[in-house]
């Protein structure tokens, strides 16, 4: 009975650690961003401007996998993606930016809103509740055909990540 326990916390973390890094960022209008990106969009560049402001602790590469079964994105609505998430259980932040395939953007954007929905739904962890409240404030947030998903870490204010996102994205 220990040992299921356990495997049921550990289960619980990590699918929180998920969500949380899936998470939109900023307290913007609910992601109604459009603003045109007129320059070339380098996705890694993207993610790695939005880590100076969300430092994620000991990351783990958000794969195919973890796209398709954690997040429960569509592979046919992404033409490119990365992301990372924290390994830690001491942390909740995610980072996720993704070019939507043609007339797939809302798609995607309600597909991230959802899952975000899950990490925040589950209140059974007390243990859990600061990073729960911290994945509550995150937004999917859209610039042109890309989408993004950040969770802010516990030390780490909405307001430096939004604006290191819109930096990221010209804006």
């Amino acid at each position: 009975m220990r040992i299921k326990m356990k495997k049921m916390l550990q289960t619980m973390c990590i699918m929180t650690a998920a969500v949380l890094l899936t998470v939109g960022c900023g307290a913007g209008d609910n992601g109604a961003q459009t603003g045109d990106v007129s320059k070339e969009v380098v996705i890694s560049d993207v993610v790695a401007k939005i880590k100076e402001a969300n430092p994620v602790a000991d990351e783990r590469v958000i794969d195919d996998f973890a796209v398709e079964n954690e997040m429960g994105l569509s592979m046919d609505d992404i033409a490119e993606y990365e992301g990372v998430i924290t390994n830690s259980q001491n942390d909740c932040s995610l980072i996720f930016v993704a070019k939507a395939n043609d007339g797939k953007t809302r798609d995607l954007k309600q597909a991230l809103t959802d899952y975000l929905d899950s990490l925040t739904s589950n209140d059974l962890y007390v243990e859990f509740a600061d990073k729960i409240e911290k994945a509550k404030e995150a937004k999917v947030l859209i610039y042109d055909d890309y989408v993004v998903l950040v969770i802010a870490g516990l030390d780490t204010d909405y307001s430096s990540v939004t604006a290191a996102v819109n930096e990221a994205f010209g804006e």
